[in-house]
This record gives structure tokens, sequence and C-alpha cells, in this order.
């Protein structure tokens, strides 16, 4: 009767802990909820954002980060700042305030916003919270998550610095957005885009070079995303099993995962070189646009924080036999229709003769638009490469040089981007093809990037700086070298810019001259990455700077001086247009 009653009281207390464990999860799951349904009432109540002012940065934006198709854009009354949301079908949205916003700021709030959804932060932080709300209990689930969310967004402004946006203007964008917010009343479900108390770091991260942020593996961040849902999947299915003593003997996979936890928040982060963000913007090649898909969904720190001890869960149960795989994995591994299957497609064939013969120049342009998918298929760039000289519209032509872009390795469709970079009669048409040239990357378009350097329009001629950076040069073509001495302070940090890529000892001289003469420190430092891209052969021209009475000048050069590449890797300027059918 004894052992009975002990039993019995046993019993009674572990339902006491689970009922408690069971109404603190509903509570945090009702909370969700309740933030769930106030952000659906702010999207459906929010206008979409669908003018041209408004889609061209986000089509430009979107493409500097290989997203396929950009999230919803929406203006809401009812948002004081800009957020991300939506697991399945992602959205932006932003405040009414936005209609005032200049050009930088609009595609410096995307950029930071659109990063999200291009990392996929919206599927971790949401399996971060179920896990907050399954493990509540535990300190280390909250700090794990915390830390997910502030390395996830300092991942976002890194990936907003190496997309080209200047850290001086993106932090002033976000201390303008932060201190004209005085209550935040962002739904917890979303991603809101800057919170007060995390402003700090963020913003001494964004100012200071020396602060070096390095992005995990696409494994790590598979292993932390899949573990948190199979956590939840794990938790939620287990039930009460009959125990034949009181005595719980600790798991060893949970005290080791808790001995990683601690003792991975006393390692102290690695140092390494600074300036070293990750380049993700741009597209000198699309072995250049690869890159932006290496960006994972959270930082190393929040990654070995979690995924150390995590991941070992994940092993026990595939030894265990677990089959669940959590749906956003199953996203991941899903692959695009193969190039066969591209090659019996009839489309571009149907697509082509619109092009070619109808009527309609708004059904041509879409049929341009459309072809870009194929432009690597002989019929689709036969048929761009014609629109692009023959079409009577400025605007077809212009898509049709975008679509171009898409066609590597193709002789037909550089020859056609450089006979419309020479003598189209529209500005945007050269200025497309310019950027298309840039983004083929093919060296025999370097003739006529370089005669298009004396463009009589300004943004033609940033564009085909620019391009000829991206073309794979072994010398630097004369005109490139004089707009060292350009006027314009961009035209001269785009041509040093290009140097740097093209790394060609006979720029030396000239680029000695211009940082003798620069006055503007960001450009002197711009002129000095270019020479240590040379080479030991600019050391006679780094060597003077060693005297210099500005430290940052001096640590740049010491660095230059250290190998070409101890600068770190500079972030491409990207004068990309995304045309779209209206």
């Amino acid at each position: 009767i004894g052992a009975e009653i002990s039993s019995s009281s046993v019993l009674s207390g572990l339902s006491i802990i689970v009922l408690v464990w069971a109404a603190i999860v509903l509570a945090i799951a009702a909370s969700l909820g309740y933030a769930t349904l106030v952000l659906r009432r702010i999207v459906n109540r929010a206008r979409p954002l669908d003018t041209e002012d408004w889609l061209t940065p986000l089509w430009e934006v979107s493409d500097r980060l290989s997203l396929e198709e950009p999230p919803r854009l929406l203006r809401s009354e009812d948002a004081k700042m800009p957020f991300a949301c939506g697991v399945f079908n992602a959205t932006i949205v932003l405040p009414a305030e936005c209609d005032s916003w200049s050009l930088d700021r609009r595609r410096a709030v995307l950029l930071h916003e659109l990063a999200h959804v291009r990392r996929h932060d919206l599927v971790g932080h949401t399996l971060g919270r179920l896990a907050c709300a399954v493990y509540w209990f535990h300190p280390l689930v909250w700090t794990a998550a915390k830390q997910l969310r502030s390395e996830s967004e300092r991942a976002c402004d890194d990936l907003a610095l190496a997309c080209g946006a200047r850290a001086t203007d993106y932090a002033e964008h976000l201390l303008d957005i932060v201190t004209s917010v005085r209550r935040d009343a962002t739904p917890s479900v979303a991603l809101a885009m800057a919170r007060r108390k995390e402003f700090e770091g963020r913003m001494l991260a964004i100012l200071d070079p020396e602060l070096r942020h390095s992005s995990p593996t696409r494994k790590q961040s598979a292993i932390l995303i899949g573990s948190l849902a199979l956590i939840s999947i794990f938790v939620g299915a287990a039930a009460p099993s009959p125990r034949t003593s009181v005595h719980v003997a600790a798991s060893p996979i949970s005290r080791s995962a808790e001995l990683q936890l601690l003792s991975s928040q006393k390692t102290p982060e690695a140092k390494g070189y600074p300036d070293s963000r990750e380049i993700i913007g741009g597209s000198k090649t699309h072995e250049k646009t690869e890159t932006a898909t290496t960006i994972a969904t959270v930082t190393t720190q929040a990654t070995q924080t979690v995924a150390s001890s995590i991941g070992q869960v994940v092993e026990h149960a595939v030894e265990q036999g677990a089959t669940i795989i959590p749906q956003a994995l199953l996203q991941a591994l899903s692959q695009r229709t193969g190039k066969a299957a591209k090659d019996t497609d009839e489309r571009p064939v149907l697509l082509a003769r619109i092009l070619a013969t109808d009527t309609s120049a708004s059904l041509r342009r879409i049929a341009a638009w459309g072809l870009s998918e194929y432009a690597d298929r002989q019929v689709a760039s036969d048929a761009l490469a014609n629109a692009l000289r023959r079409d009577s519209d400025a605007s077809v032509r212009e898509m049709a040089a975008w679509a171009l872009s898409d066609a590597d390795h193709s002789s037909t469709a550089v020859e056609a981007l450089s006979a419309a970079l020479r003598s189209d009669a529209s500005t945007q048409v050269r200025a497309t093809a310019a950027w298309a040239l840039g983004n083929v990357g093919n060296r025999s378009s370097a003739e006529a990037l370089a005669a298009a350097l004396s463009d009589a329009s300004v943004e033609v001629r940033k564009r085909a700086a620019w391009a000829l950076g991206n073309s794979d040069l072994k010398q630097a073509p004369p005109a490139l070298i004089a707009l060292l001495s350009d006027k314009d302070p961009e035209m001269r940090e785009l041509a040093a810019w290009s140097l740097f890529q093209i790394e060609d000892p006979a720029a030396i001289p000239a680029l000695n001259a211009a940082l003798a003469r620069e006055t503007n420190k960001e450009l002197q430092i711009a002129y000095i990455r270019a020479l240590a891209a040379v080479g030991e052969k600019s050391v006679d021209a780094l060597k003077n700077l060693l005297e210099s009475k500005d430290p940052e000048i001096r640590s740049i050069a010491v660095r230059a001086l250290a190998g070409g590449h101890a600068t770190g890797p500079w972030p491409r300027p990207w004068p990309e247009p995304r045309p779209f059918p209206h």
C-alpha cells in the first residue's frame, strides 16, 4: 500500500509539472496567435506599392540578391516601422512615411528587408519561436533565439553594405527611421527593421570597419533550421511512458549539448582581416551571382550556439530511424527543371515569333522579357539580338538588351549589345546594353565599352566603366585610366574599382598621381586598394603612405603592403536596371 501511495504521489507531481508546462506553452502559443491575427489585419488593410518609383528599386534590389521574384510590397497606415513577414508568402510592409523617402533610403530599406527574405530568416525565426514555446523553461533556448535575431539583423546589415551601400549613409537612414518611431507596435511574428534595444550594437557594427562578420556554411544553417523543427515535432509527439523508477537519468545528448552551449558562450570571437564582408551584390559573371546564394540564414555565432547542441539531436534521431523531414528542408532540396527539359520547351520558339512579328510593342516587350529565361538557347538569343538591332520601339530594344545579359558565352549577344552601345539612339538602351555586357563578362566587348566612356550620357559612361571591371580584362583601356582625372567623384571611384578588378600595373602611375591630388578620404582609400591589387609593383607608391598622419590611411597602407587582398573584398557598385512589363 505504501508503494502505491508513493507511486501515486509521484504521478500526481508529474501531472502537475506537465499541466504547468502545457499551460505556459498554450499561453505563449496564444500570444503568437494573437500577434499573427494583428499582422494579418495590418497586411489586409495595406495597399500595394505598384508604381514605377517603387517597382524599379524593388526589382533592382531583388536582382542584386538573386531573388527570382520579389515579395509583395505594401504600404500601411498602421505600420510604424518597416518589417518583413510571411513564411510561405513573403511580404514587405512599409509605413506611410515611406512616401517622402528619397530613392537612396528606399534602396537601403529594401536591401535590408529583402535580405531577410533571401536568407529565409522568416522560416528560421518562426521555428525559433516555436522552440521557445516548447522549451520555455530552458534559459539557453531563449538566449539562442535572442542571439539568432541579433546576428541575423547584423548579417542583413552586412549584406546591404556588401551590395554597395555606404556605411555612413546606411547608418543615417537607420538612425532616422528608429528615432522617428517613439513606440514600435510591430507584431512579434514579423521582423522589424530595427528595435531600439539592439540599435546601439548594430550602429557600432555598421560604422566600425574593424568588426568582422562571417557567415555559416549551408550545412550549419540547414542543421539549425531542421533541428528546431524536429525538436518541436518530437516534443509535441512525445507521450508519458510507464516508469519503473522515479529517478530520471540525464540524457547524454542533452547534457553534452548543454555543456557545449555553455562553453560556446565563453569562447571569444575569432579575429580575422578587417573589411572582409562577403561580396554579394554584383554579377561579373554568373559565378559572382552564385556567391550571393552562399549567404546562409544566420551568422556563425548564433549557429555555433544552437547547432552544436541541436545537431546532435538530429543525428540521434536519424540513428533511431526518424523519417520526419521539415517542409522547409524539402523545399530547400527541391531542384529546378533540368537543362534537358528546357531544351525541349516550345515556349522560346513561340515567344521569339511574337517578338519578331507582333504589331503590339507592349506584347513584344513582354515576349523579350520572357525570353530572358532561354537566352542561352540559339533561337532566343537570335530573336533578342534581332529585336535589339531592328525593333522600332525603344522600350522593346531596352528589354531585349536586358534579356541578353543572360546569354553567357554567346557571340551573337555580345555583337548585338556592342552595336547597340555604340549607335542606339536611346540613352536608356545604351545604358542597359553597357550593363548587359558587364553581366556577360566577355573580353571581346572591351573595345565597345571603352568607346562608351566618352558617351554623352553620364549614366552610360558609369555603366561602361563598371562593365569593364566585370569583363575579366588583362589590360586596362587607356580611356578607363583617364577617368581617374574625371571631375565626377563617383566616376573616379568606379574607375578605381574597375582597375582594382583588372590589376594592370600600367595603371600605377595614374593611380599614384590621383592619390597625391585627391582630398576625398574615401577616394584615397579606393586608390590604395587599386594599387594593392597590382601587387609588388605598387610598393614604391604605397610606402610613402606609411608616414601618413591619418591612422586609417596608414592602416590600410600596411594591409595593402601585406598582400593584394589583405585590404578585404571591395563591395561592388551595382548599376543594374530591372525593366519589367507594364
